[in-house]
């Protein structure tokens, strides 16, 4: 009986190393690439007058193409949310960078990620509330923006998408109404991406 299960178990094991070959062996980045990811951000924010630690949802989208295998060319937008409290009513608001971007795979599952482009600290959608009585509310600023993020991809499919996990930092420096905010934000994102 003990000698069955130790095949049996034996059996299992180089089938699964067999399947995962295969699947990594069918996995290819090629072409258009694009990703989305979610998770929680924790925002430094330096105002003129006061400086905030706040820990908020952190989302990104990125689009572009494969150069090669391990290189691609990308427009990211990165966003963690955080609580205004400045002029006007408490309001969420998003504190965020749009950049071109270069991402490049280490090892065939571990990137890097950088970017320099526009900064920003922008209204969110869903905490709109009388535009038209308060031009606060949908007031955009910019500035200057960087994002580097490292990830690992959990999982690589077949049909060309991964699941993975990643470490982000932000900076952005915008003139708000109050005057010039720097503003730091690190995150942990979970995404998905497709190739």
């Amino acid at each position: 009986m003990k000698i069955n299960s130790i095949v049996l178990a034996i059996c299992a094991i180089c089938f699964t190393q067999t399947i995962n070959a295969q699947e990594a062996s069918d996995f290819q980045r090629k072409g258009i690439l694009f990703g989305t990811s979610v998770g929680l951000a924790n925002s430094k924010l330096n105002f003129p007058d006061n400086s905030e630690m706040q820990t908020d949802l952190g989302m990104d989208l990125k689009v572009g193409y494969m150069l090669n295998p391990r290189l691609a060319i990308l427009l990211t937008s990165n966003v963690s949310i955080y609580d205004y409290s400045g002029f006007g009513r408490d309001r969420k608001r998003d504190f965020g960078v749009l950049s071109p971007s270069i991402q490049y795979w280490l090892k065939d599952k571990l990137w890097i990620l950088g970017g320099i482009g526009i900064g920003g600290d922008n209204p969110v959608f869903w905490d709109i509330e009388n535009p038209d009585i308060e031009p606060l509310e949908t007031t955009y600023y910019s500035g200057l923006g960087l994002v580097a993020s490292a990830g690992y991809e959990l999982y690589q499919s077949n049909n060309n998408f991964t699941i993975d996990i990643k470490g982000r930092i932000m900076y952005r420096k915008v003139n708000l109404q109050e005057g010039n905010t720097i503003g730091i934000s690190f995150g942990i994102l979970v995404g998905i991406n497709f190739y």
